[in-house]
């Protein structure tokens, strides 16, 4: 059956998405048979991939295009658009060969020169990607996004239209795993000259995945519609894919009781976690994530900028243990590091703070010292306004962290939510004081992380400089020796880490609820909570 519209006072509104504003007769709705409907916690600031750098943005963007390698449900890189590869013996030279007959969603073909255009837009400094430097080990990638040299100087060529060759400054693991991600994924030329930033507008964009936009209502739903011109829409079972964007995840979770979800995709109520867990055992899961969350201290201010003192003393002045299992309480692990003790099997669980296995109240002795030190007291407080997006978790966070600095410091905070979009450019920006973060790594590998700390890196929100570890990182990425590689990226963490460069706060799981319905979801292996709808089917 087909959602239904509904009245609620004197608006029209789709009953999938306010399930939980207005009264119904109807207590349960039977499940549309052609239509997959998640909420994946709000509004998307961007369709554009390249632009992208949130979940709800990236779910959203793995449906709507493709690239040249695919990945599985373990997040293995598989063929994609290219149904093959050759890596030169010295690891340098990748070529790609595409698949017959591959089409946007127009109908127009899909030429090798189509993925020249679309890497060479994502390293242009005018695209502004925050994902770039996924392409800076190419060559001359690094030198574009410093806008050294023209985006035509990329590494990447065509030889014939079935053809793309991608040249590497260095041999690197990892490259093929770059290029499973949305941001790579292959745009229109023609599409973007005709209609520049409007050209993700519904009616306008023009897609290569497995499926194309067909509604966008901002703050209201995302509706796709099967791409029949995709290279595998014979095996894309669900014809629709509808996506809420419930900020309030009482009100997401609702709309899953009631049978206007199929799939809650990241979060459910922080405070109903543990009811939920014994009124759908089977359709809740809860998952250790390959991710850290954090808080930015702006160093783009002069009392973080020079003041290591002042951050490890706020730092230290946090009750992990506490926040993770009285706050949180949904299995999350406290983080003493810039990175987690999982990515590549544990290869950087020593990078940890020295003084993390020391009990509290002595962390709290040494906090109130280096604040002191710093020039604060109780008559001459530090006064900080903490920023968050919008949603409770992050809400009961920032209590039990105020709380934290005002009773073992004396720090006077001041809560600041905001819009998610908004939030985002503020981080960027460096229009704030204290702000959340959270970065999920990508793929298995440890340059998910170092690149966050990175002197004017597009992911670095806390505005951190050290050129001494950015160093470190290049000569780890010029290393083709694992060992002294990895060697390499442990003293650039553990320097950025003694740097105070952020203040680690635990690392995450997450949670999400899947209707028994939804079938061939492999959820409990998907450590990076990256999900693709083609591979969802519904059964009987």
């Amino acid at each position: 059956m087909r959602i239904k519209k509904v009245f609620c006072g004197s608006q029209i509104i789709w009953l999938g998405l306010i399930l939980g504003a207005c009264s119904h007769s109807e207590s349960t709705l039977q499940h549309p048979l052609d239509t997959l409907r998640i909420d994946v916690g709000s509004e998307a600031p961007t369709l554009d991939p390249a632009l992208s750098e949130d979940a709800a943005a990236g779910r959203i963007i793995n449906d709507l295009f493709a690239g040249l390698v695919d990945f599985d449900q373990q997040n293995n890189p598989i063929p994609g658009m290219a149904e093959s590869w050759n890596i030169s013996a010295n690891g340098k030279t990748y070529t790609f060969h595409l698949r017959d007959n591959l089409k946007f969603s127009d109908g127009s073909r899909i030429t090798a020169n189509d993925f020249i255009y679309t890497y060479r837009r994502v390293v242009d400094p005018k695209t502004a990607s925050g994902h770039n430097y996924l392409l800076a080990g190419v060559v001359n990638g690094n030198k574009i996004i410093k806008g050294e040299l023209p985006p035509t100087s990329l590494g990447i060529s065509a030889p014939d239209v079935k053809t793309v060759v991608i040249q590497l400054d260095h041999p690197d693991a990892n490259f093929l795993n770059y290029l499973t991600l949305g941001t790579v994924g292959v745009v229109s030329q023609k599409t973007i000259n005709k209609y520049a930033s409007a050209w993700t507008q519904a009616q306008n964009m023009v897609t290569s995945g497995a499926y194309v936009l067909s509604e966008h209502v901002v703050n209201g739903h995302i509706l796709l519609t099967k791409n029949p011109y995709y290279f595998q829409e014979s095996q894309v079972a669900i014809a629709k894919v509808d996506f809420f964007p419930y900020v309030d995840h009482n009100a997401g979770l609702s709309a899953y009781k009631t049978g206007g979800l199929d799939l809650v995709y990241q979060s459910v109520p922080i405070d109903q976690y543990q009811n939920l867990k014994q009124q759908y055992p089977s359709e809740l899961h809860t998952i250790q994530q390959e991710g850290i969350y954090f808080y930015d201290l702006n160093q783009l201010l002069p009392q973080f900028k020079n003041n290591p003192e002042l951050r490890q003393a706020l730092s230290m002045a946090i009750d992990r243990n506490a926040l993770v299992n009285k706050v949180l309480g949904q299995g999350e692990t406290a983080l003493y590091s810039n990175v987690t003790s999982t990515v590549e099997s544990g290869a950087y669980k020593s990078v940890r703070y020295s003084w993390a296995d020391l009990p509290y109240d002595e962390q709290v002795k040494i906090a109130q010292q280096l604040y002191a030190k710093a020039g604060y007291s109780a008559s001459h407080p530090l006064k900080i306004d903490l920023s968050y997006n919008t949603d409770d978790l992050h809400k009961k966070i920032a209590l039990a962290i105020a709380g934290m600095w005002k009773s073992t410091l004396g720090v006077e905070v001041t809560l600041s939510n905001q819009e998610w979009k908004t939030f985002i450019a503020s981080r960027h920006s460096g229009n704030y004081v204290v702000a959340r973060d959270r970065w999920v790594a990508d793929y298995n590998s440890v340059t998910s992380y170092t690149q966050l700390y990175l002197c004017n890196g597009m992911q670095n929100n806390s505005h951190y400089c050290n050129p001494a570890y950015d160093k470190l990182v290049t000569a780890a990425e010029n290393s083709s020796d694992l060992a002294q590689q990895q060697q390499l990226y442990r003293q650039a963490l553990a320097l950025a880490l003694n740097d105070y460069a952020i203040i680690p706060l635990f690392q995450a799981n997450y949670s999400k609820l899947v209707k028994p319905y939804v079938s061939n979801l492999d959820v409990e292996h998907n450590f990076f909570n990256v999900e693709q709808s083609k591979w969802v089917k519904f059964s009987d």
